[in-house]
């Protein structure tokens, strides 16, 4: 008897269930990546594993399915749609899918724009930055650039120097922004003077970046830049606050201390405040934890320098139903990464019990990570096991103190981040392990 040949007609309903999981994972992706309570592996697990895995389905199908499905979907005026559709088209590896994913990129809008670059950026397409390159040579809008550069910088993928020089150069503030990003992936590539001149900027995102470029330079200047900005309440400002945190000597983070009597700075200095892994500042957070707005916050920054775990006795009970209190005393003061509310509130007087303690083990003058003194394998460790919304930061700092030799792109799969610290585990920090200002030298 003759085997019968398998029917390959597309079971459009198989298929159509895959798009709308991949969808809802998509959808999910952003609160993911700044979750409060999420660390990448559980995110690995939860998300990234489920999204692929139907990405992967909907990659593997016959042109025609592709032409119904994906092809219909990607001019759809959806996020989700969008990205799904792309995704999948750019896994295909085929030029003509490449191409209309592309063509997406350069329409009009730049929601739309955005929704591509952030495919561009995660896809898992080898030939993609062939594609790429020649779009930042060529007569694109300084968008589409912008867009390109952006994603090639979280693919890890240079474009060179000539192309960073030129963007840095850039008179649209959307095209410098990108390249002060790249510029900190790759820091030898970037003339610093172009980097320096990204200070001049009107917008202060991109004075925020030229601070981070500058300082993965090494560039001395660049430090003073941020011990000048430390007050501003703007995303200079706000960058600035979480750099001396991360590098300051004591009397850098005990300024941040007095920044908590100023209300419009108060919320993202407690943040900043939980990098610092100073003992002041952890005294600092710990005046805080009571408050019935800032409690979870302080909370999150005091454990991040103690160690100390918020479940269990530690944590109050919060119903269903209670509401969130408004933020009273000023309503221009900016969000931070990554949903506040989701965190803990502390149980204040077993937090005092525990610290009564804990403090015995903490000396004034040494930086913690998590309860354990400040070494480059800390520095790794944790940033393989904090939250989510912890981790940019901590990346931040790698690339900082190792001048950009170690780059960890936090919003690209866990795979490749594993793959990305695994590259680091031999690096030992030496001087740069100090705080910046005794060893920038540029």
């Amino acid at each position: 008897m003759r085997a019968r040949r398998p029917d390959r007609t597309p079971r459009w309903d198989v298929l159509e269930d895959c798009f709308d999981e991949a969808r809802f994972q998509w959808m999910q992706r952003e609160s993911y990546l700044h979750s409060p309570e999420l660390t990448l592996a559980r995110v690995a697990d939860v998300h990234e594993e489920r999204l692929r895995a139907y990405v992967d389905v909907l990659a593997h199908t016959l042109p025609a399915v592709a032409e119904r499905l994906l092809h219909r979907n990607l001019r759809e005026d959806d996020r989700e749609r969008v990205a799904v559709a792309a995704l999948a088209l750019l896994a295909r590896g085929e030029g003509a899918d490449i191409d209309a994913v592309l063509e997406q990129l350069r329409g009009e809008g730049a929601e739309r724009r955005e929704w591509v670059g952030e495919v561009l950026a995660v896809c898992d397409c080898p030939r993609l930055s062939a594609h790429l390159l020649p779009l930042l040579e060529a007569e694109e809008e300084p968008e589409v650039r912008g867009a390109v550069l952006e994603a090639l910088t979280v693919r890890q993928e240079a474009p060179g120097a000539a192309v960073l020089t030129r963007a840095l150069g850039h008179p649209t503030p959307e095209v410098r922004l990108a390249a002060l990003r790249a510029a900190r992936r790759w820091p030898w590539d970037a003339d610093g003077a172009r980097v320096r001149r990204g200070l001049d900027s009107a917008a202060p995102v991109v004075r925020a970046a030229a601070l981070e470029a500058g300082l993965v330079q090494g560039q001395r200047s660049m430090w003073r830049a941020c011990q000048d900005s430390a007050e501003a309440p703007d995303a200079l400002g706000r960058t600035a606050r979480l750099l001396l945190a991360l590098g300051g000597e004591e009397e850098d983070v005990a300024r941040l201390v007095k920044l908590l009597e100023v209300p419009l700075l108060r919320r993202d200095t407690l943040w900043a405040l939980g990098f610092s892994g100073r003992l002041i500042a952890a005294e600092a957070c710990r005046a805080w934890l009571g408050d019935s707005l800032l409690g979870g916050l302080a909370g999150e920054a005091f454990c991040a320098i103690t160690g100390l775990k918020l479940r269990g006795r530690y944590v109050l009970p919060r119903t269903e139903e209670e509401a969130i209190p408004p933020l009273e005393e000023d309503l221009r003061t900016p969000l931070l990464p990554g949903p506040d509310d989701e965190l803990p509130m502390p149980e204040t007087s077993e937090v005092e019990r525990w610290w009564m303690q804990a403090r015995k083990a903490f000396e004034a003058g040494t930086r913690y990570l998590d309860g354990r003194p400040f070494t480059a394998a800390r520095l790794l460790e944790v940033l393989e096991e904090a939250p989510m919304r912890r981790r940019p930061t901590l990346a931040l700092e790698l690339s900082i103190r190792s001048a950009g030799e170690h780059g960890v792109e936090t919003r690209t799969w866990a795979r490749v981040q594993h793959r990305q610290m695994a590259s680091a585990r031999e690096w030992r920090g030496g001087p740069a392990l100090r705080p910046f200002v005794h060893w920038m030298s540029r």
